[in-house]
């Protein structure tokens, strides 16, 4: 069952909304309160406290800098949220589909494929963003750095066949 206001573009209409009594946060909560979690359990609280503390209390001990990620679903039409390891390039966020190796891609990068209007999450700052995956060179570019940085994206791209995408999320 669909909830009602739960499309992306409609809660993209309502922050750009220059309504001057409600708040950004104040329309955000309403987002949130709409928005589903990741299906794994821990990501679902990653997702809760990071969201909760601004960033600041996520319990999380894995990589960082990490991202709350929202995309409409490409099927149901709702409202999906993520949290996502980041690196920055040239003052913009970048994510990367690797799905610890897996053979296919992350529902999150389908979902944004289908739509790329999302919005993105830093810390307690919220932006609408057009995702873009990388061209074949851009990502050939990048890779080396963002390897170096995060051993673990090499060992996810020698563990499957298809190539990792990284994903720009350009703010609108």
């Amino acid at each position: 069952m669909t909830r009602p206001n739960s499309d992306l573009g409609t809660w993209i209409a309502r922050l750009r909304d220059p309504d001057p009594t409600a708040s950004l946060k104040d329309r955000l909560d309403d987002i949130d309160r709409e928005a589903l979690d990741n299906a794994v359990g821990f990501s679902a609280e990653h997702t809760r406290r990071y969201i909760a503390t601004g960033g600041e209390d996520d319990g999380w001990d894995g990589p960082r800098p990490i991202l709350i990620l929202y995309t409409r679903g490409r099927t149901s039409g709702q409202l999906r949220r993520n949290p996502l390891l980041y690196v920055e390039r040239d003052g913009v966020a970048h994510v990367i589909g690797s799905y610890g190796g897996a053979d296919k891609h992350p529902l999150w990068y389908l979902n944004l494929v289908a739509d790329p209007h999302v919005f993105v999450r830093v810390g307690a700052e919220v932006y609408s963003a057009t995702a873009r995956t990388l061209s074949t060179d851009e990502r050939d570019a990048l890779w080396p750095g963002l390897v170096a940085d995060y051993p673990m994206f090499g060992d996810y791209q020698a563990a499957t066949t298809r190539p990792i995408p990284v994903v720009r999320l350009e703010p609108e």
